[in-house]
């Protein structure tokens, strides 16, 4: 019993150790983490962003956008298979268009440096984190602006939170070399579109937008990307394979379909209200304290003024409206549960349990 009991601590000790070097790494060091719309959403979040999500696109066609909102699309972040070429695309002075860009200057960071592009120069909820950031950097050049983001405890911690923990460190040969994955993304910054690439001296400029449709014109842009990369790969006698991945940062769709209702029960609990006026006999669905009603909402005296079939209708359009939104809302919520699942799953070390198991099956 006494050796099992100092068996037990030894075990203890070393994974006490580990744990204390896990946290040495993930305040010194960035780690990859996986282009995912859970991760991605997850990590804003955990920064301090408000009312956003990332959705991903599976398709490059014009069809691309079709089940978003085209008019909340505030960044692209596209993923490819980076190779080192000339690129002749100009760029431009960030300062001089006002736009928040900042340099690559460590290693395993593109992705969260891509998102932070794409949230700086949008009008968001930022939260005080990057708030803070932003006026902290806003009169630093690129280079200093990238060293900054190194430097941010806070967008460190959030980002090697979903470092994949291992009980085991797995020590790489270093010259060896595998592939390269980068990310971009791409902004609508009064009205003209930019692709912001870290690896770059400044943002390059894609094309004047077209009103709210601007991301089709990016689409276009990382279509354009895809094909020439393919002619290249083609010309040059190589194996043809093309890896990407896009995704749209978008308006948090389960916060707006869920203010949605409550606009909709505020209406037809004031349409309901002005029936009972016209001397009409109904049921009221919605108890609502009408002090609370969003300031669009039609107020009692335009929906009295209206005939009686003309409000009915009103309420049996909101009635509709309602039940289709809440099976959006049932919808996002099960989606998120997902990711947290997802997201849990990446950050365990399954290693104990499948050494626990194997040895469960050798007993047998």
């Amino acid at each position: 019993m006494k050796e099992f009991h100092e068996r037990v601590l030894d075990l203890w000790i070393k994974w006490t150790d580990s744990r204390e070097a896990l946290n040495r790494a993930m305040s010194d060091e960035w780690c990859t983490i996986e282009s995912d719309p859970g991760v991605f959403t997850q990590l804003c979040e955990e920064i301090g962003v408000k009312g956003i999500q990332f959705e991903e696109i599976y398709s490059l066609g014009p069809e691309a956008f079709e089940a978003l909102d085209v008019e909340k699309i505030y960044g692209l972040i596209f993923l490819f298979k980076w190779q080192r070429e000339a690129d002749p695309r100009p760029t431009v002075d960030a300062s001089e268009h006002g736009i928040f860009f900042a340099q690559q200057v460590i290693h395993n960071a593109c992705a969260t440096q891509a998102i932070l592009s794409a949230l700086m120069n949008a009008d968001l909820d930022l939260g005080p984190v990057l708030k803070e950031f932003k006026d902290f950097t806003l009169g630093l050049d690129p280079q200093m602006k990238g060293l900054a983001i190194s430097n941010s405890e806070a967008i460190r911690k959030a980002h090697n939170s979903f470092r994949q923990q291992t009980s085991f460190e797995i020590v790489h040969d270093k010259e060896e070399k595998g592939e390269a994955f980068h990310f971009v993304c791409y902004i609508c910054h009064n009205q003209k579109i930019y692709e912001l690439d870290g690896l770059k001296a400044g943002p390059v400029f894609i094309g004047d937008a077209d009103g709210p449709l601007w991301a089709e014109k990016a689409r276009e842009e990382i279509q354009r990307r895809i094909e020439a990369y393919s002619k290249t790969a083609s010309a040059g006698n190589e194996s043809v394979e093309l890896r990407f991945n896009l995704m749209a940062i978008v308006a948090n769709r389960l916060h707006e379909a869920e203010q949605e209702i409550l606009r909709a029960r505020f209406l037809r609990h004031r349409a309901h209200i002005s029936l009972v006026s016209h001397e009409q006999e109904v049921e009221l669905l919605d108890e609502l304290d009408d002090d609370d009603a969003p300031e669009d909402v039609p107020s009692f005296e335009d929906l009295y003024a209206k005939q009686v079939p003309e409000i009915k209708g009103i309420v049996e359009d909101c009635t509709k409206k309602i039940a289709e939104l809440s099976a959006v809302v049932e919808a996002e919520k099960k989606k998120r549960e997902k990711w947290m699942k997802e997201n849990s799953l990446r950050r365990a070390d399954l290693v104990p349990l499948a050494l626990c198991a194997l040895r469960h099956l050798a007993r047998k």
